[in-house]
This record gives C-alpha cells, sequence and structure tokens, in this order.
C-alpha cells in the first residue's frame, strides 16, 4: 500500500487523513447535541403551546403552567431563547411563582439595603434638593402627545373652570348627576383627540399630575363660556330645573415640577389664556373675584 504524505498528515488509500478521523467522534457528538437541543426545542414549544391554548378556560392556572413549563427547561447552554428567559423574568414574579433561583431573601436584603440608603442620603448636611425627580422620565414614556398639551396648557394658564349638572331640588336633596366633568381644556390646549378628553384626565390623575378640586376658579364669568357648550346645553335641557355646580381643574404641585423640569414653555402663551385680563373698568369694591386682598 502506498503512502502519501499532505501538509504532513499521513493518509490512506482511500484519502482519508488522520486528522479527520480523529476528529470524526467530536463531530458525531456535536451533531448529537444539535439533535439533542433541536428535539428539547420542539417538545418545549408543544408544552408551552399547549398550556397557552387553555387560557380561556383558566387564565391563571394557564399561565402558572407556562411558568413550570418554563422552569422545567433545561436546554443546552447556550440555547435558552429570549422567550423562556421573558416567562420567568416577568410572570413568575406576577404570579409568585417560583422562579428556580431562590433568591426572595436575597431579595428583601436588597431592598432593605436601598431603603437604608435612601434615609442615610437624606441625613447628609448640605445636600441639596433633587429637582429632576426620578420617575419623571418614568412619567414621560406613560404620556400621549395630547396628555403633555393638557400638562404644558395647565401649567401656563392657571386653573381652569370645570361645571357639574344636576337636578335641581331641595336643598338638594335627591339630586340627580346628569353631566360632569365638563370643561374646555383639551380645546384650548389644542389637542388632536378632544374627544378623548376624560381618558386623558384620568391617565393624568393617576400620575399626580393634575388635580379636579370642588373650589371655583375666582373669576365666575368664565363659567358662562362653559355653560353653553353642546354636553352642557344637553343636560340642561333633560329636565325641568337643573343647577350648574362649578368646578375647578389645576396641575398639581408635582405636575408644576415636572413641566418645569420636563417642557420649555419659553414664548409659549396658552392660546391667549395665560392671562385673564379682560380690560375691565372696575366701579366701587366690584366682585369678590375682583378685590384685591389685603
Amino acid at each position: 500500500m502506498t503512502e502519501k504524505f499532505t501538509n504532513g498528515a499521513q493518509t490512506g488509500g482511500h484519502g482519508v487523513s488522520a486528522a479527520d478521523r480523529a476528529a470524526q467522534p467530536a463531530r458525531e457528538a456535536a451533531a448529537g447535541s444539535v439533535s439533542a437541543a433541536a428535539e428539547l426545542a420542539k417538545n418545549a414549544t408543544s408544552m408551552l403551546y399547549s398550556a397557552m391554548t387553555t387560557v380561556g378556560a383558566d387564565p391563571l392556572e394557564a399561565t402558572s403552567t407556562v411558568i413550570k413549563h418554563a422552569n422545567d427547561l433545561n436546554p443546552v447552554p447556550g440555547l435558552v431563547t429570549d422567550s423562556v428567559r421573558t416567562v420567568r423574568r416577568v410572570a413568575s414574579p406576577v404570579l409568585g411563582a417560583d422562579s428556580g433561583r431562590g433568591n426572595a431573601a436575597s431579595d428583601l436584603v436588597t431592598l432593605r439595603r436601598r431603603g437604608n440608603g435612601l434615609i442615610g442620603v437624606s441625613h447628609k448636611s448640605g445636600s441639596e434638593y433633587r429637582k429632576n425627580h426620578p420617575a419623571f422620565a418614568l412619567i414621560l414614556d406613560e404620556l400621549t402627545p395630547d396628555e403633555a398639551r393638557i400638562v404644558r396648557f395647565l401649567a401656563v394658564a392657571g386653573p381652569q373652570p370645570m361645571i357639574d349638572v344636576r337636578t335641581k331640588s331641595l336643598f338638594q336633596i335627591g339630586s340627580e348627576l346628569l353631566a360632569s366633568d365638563i370643561n374646555m381644556v383639551a380645546e384650548m390646549a389644542g389637542c388632536r383627540w378632544r374627544d378623548q378628553d376624560r381618558n386623558y384626565f384620568a391617565n393624568l390623575t393617576r400620575l399626580g399630575l393634575v388635580r379636579f378640586s370642588p373650589e371655583p376658579v375666582d373669576d365666575f364669568r368664565r363659567y358662562a363660556l362653559i355653560e353653553v357648550q353642546p354636553v352642557a346645553v344637553e343636560a340642561i335641557e333633560k329636565v325641568k330645573k337643573s343647577i350648574t355646580i362649578y368646578r375647578s381643574i389645576y396641575l398639581s404641585e408635582f405636575g408644576r415640577q415636572f413641566t418645569d423640569v420636563c417642557f420649555d414653555t419659553t414664548n409659549y402663551h396658552a392660546g391667549g389664556w395665560d392671562s385673564n385680563e379682560r380690560g375691565d373698568k372696575t366701579i366701587g369694591k366690584g366682585p369678590p373675584s375682583r378685590r384685591q386682598k389685603s
């Protein structure tokens, strides 16, 4: 049998080198690992799909099943998908499922350490108030463009009039609410979707930026414009006797701080509503809201 040497590797008559023969077991092992990983991924997908199809019957139980399958997965290192990690990281804390890490005690220790750290920082002398609150970045992610316009408008224009329409009765006993929270803030702020103002205010209130007050604004004449809005007129015409309750909406102190940090109000005049000066000439003391407080 003739032997040939190619690049220092000895080959047989069939042209198979000694290096190839030595590497063959490694290649077979690798192929077996890939096959096993593929089979494991297939089984995992089947289990997750089977669990998710039961959501219509019992969502909580089905989600718990998904988490259990995610915890049972033990694939070849490096082949864990982002989806499995997401299920473990997000769903497990919500449902109180065991993530398999056993780090509940360490989490409590970490939280306690962070809390004590904040207390320690507040005790340091010479520290200044942090105007940029840590929640501001998160709040911006929770706002729509129209809601941002409302916040900026209230920061410049101040408290705005708002009314409720109720049935009129003796001493308001048994009075029924016909329409509530009627205002023109969305229109004045230039919102695109003005009919969604209730949803906007609900979110702004949730974030602590806006407050509703039972107190009226200083100038009662501002309510005349609100009372002739179609929603208010329709509610007033439903019954023989009705009464209008004057209220107001304003930016909270936290909301004002948020506006100062996150919005530029330079040269913004809120569509002319930044000032309520009507150019009136008052003879005598005038109405109570226009009297100067001593």
